[in-house]
Parts: structure tokens; C-alpha cells; sequence
């Protein structure tokens, strides 16, 4: 840790954050023993890194699975993040988030949002997508919207690059997951959805 981060402290509390200026960090690197097992676990690649001052860390775990790279990633600064790049034969994206109070707004005003007849997840996330039938497809597998739904995952999205031809998958979580069994949970749920994608016929 540099001195100038020393020196930015301004108090230290019982969850390994620190709040320099206004903003929380968070020692990603005390969590390095539960990614060095998920690295033993799934035989996947693990990586420590900090910014050339010293004053930001990051765990970065690669694992793959049929084919597909997961690459895990948690900052002191930034939540637990999965991305997963895939070719699919045809354009499918779609964002599933955790609603806040402005979406509740935004329903009573009009903003229609897919449904998927669970109601404890359609109350929980909003779902935006042009193809409703294959989100809908993806989210009726009770292992995905499950593990959603007890992960209190923030976001899981799809993007289409038309530069690469290529979908990015991301998945963003918490900041406070520390546990091998939540992150076990993560890491199937990425793996059920690269199943999906395949039963779905998305992926040759």
C-alpha cells in the first residue's frame, strides 16, 4: 500500500473497508485463499495483481469450461464481476438487473417488462430483451433464476459487438462475497447458462 494512500486513510472498520475521500475499499486480497481453491477446484488460472502505485489490488481467475473462457474478476474498488465471450449464430441480447425504486416508477408510468411467471423473480429483477421467447427460455431453467435469486446478483447481460461479431456475458455480483460456497454457486451458474446457450441451439 503506498504512503499516499496511508495518508488518505481516514478510518478503517471490522469488514476490511477503508473510506479514502468518500470512497469504500475493500482488501480483495484477503479473499485470495477461497479464489486459490476455486482455482484448485475447476483447475482454472489464478492471478494477483495492484496498480503500478500499489494502492489498488485485483484477483483475476480464468477457468474453462466446453470450450468457453470465464474470467472472474473482483477489484478493492470494484464488485465481482464474470465475463464470458461467446459466438452464437444469431444476435440475443438482453438485460436482466435488480429493480430499484425508479423502476418501480417507471412500471406504474407504462415500462412494460418481460415476464417469466415467477413471481418472486419478476417483482425482484426487470428484464429487457427483442427476444423475449429465448430470455424467457434461459430464465424458466429453475437452476439459473435459483441461483439468481439467491445470489442477489445486480445485473446479468448480454451484448452484441458488431465490430467482433462477438456476445459478451456479464454478470455483476456483490462486493461482500467471501464465501466458497457462494462462489461455487457463481461459477455453476455461469456453467448452466453456457449450457443453455447450447441446448438452445445458440452455439454450434
Amino acid at each position: 500500500m503506498s504512503q499516499n494512500y496511508e495518508m488518505n486513510k481516514e478510518t478503517t472498520n471490522s469488514f476490511n473497508e477503508i473510506l479514502i475521500k468518500g470512497q469504500t475499499y475493500k482488501d480483495v486480497l484477503s479473499k485470495r485463499d477461497v479464489w486459490k481453491e476455486l482455482e484448485r477446484t475447476y483447475n482454472g488460472s489464478l492471478k494477483a495483481s495492484t496498480t503500478v502505485s500499489g494502492d489498488v489490488a485485483a484477483l483475476t481467475l480464468e477457468i474453462q469450461y466446453k470450450n468457453h473462457n470465464l474470467i472472474f474478476k473482483e477489484t478493492d474498488t470494484m464488485p465481482l464481476k464474470v465475463e464470458v465471450y461467446f459466438k452464437l449464430k444469431k444476435k440475443y441480447e438482453f438485460n436482466i438487473y435488480l429493480k430499484d425504486w425508479t423502476d418501480k416508477i417507471s412500471s406504474f408510468f407504462g415500462t412494460k417488462f418481460i415476464k417469466i411467471g415467477n413471481t418472486e423473480f419478476d417483482t425482484k429483477y426487470g428484464i429487457q430483451s427483442k427476444e423475449p421467447e429465448l430470455v424467457i427460455q434461459l430464465l424458466n431453467d429453475n437452476l439459473i433464476s435459483e441461483k439468481i435469486l439467491r445470489n442477489d446478483l445486480y445485473s446479468l447481460i448480454s451484448k452484441y459487438d458488431q465490430k467482433t461479431k462477438m456476445h459478451t456475458l456479464l454478470t455483476v455480483k456483490d462486493r461482500n462475497t467471501k464465501e466458497i460456497k457462494a462462489m461455487t454457486e457463481l461459477v455453476d451458474l455461469e456453467f448452466h447458462i453456457v449450457d443453455s446457450f447450447i441446448k438452445q441451439g445458440l452455439i454450434s
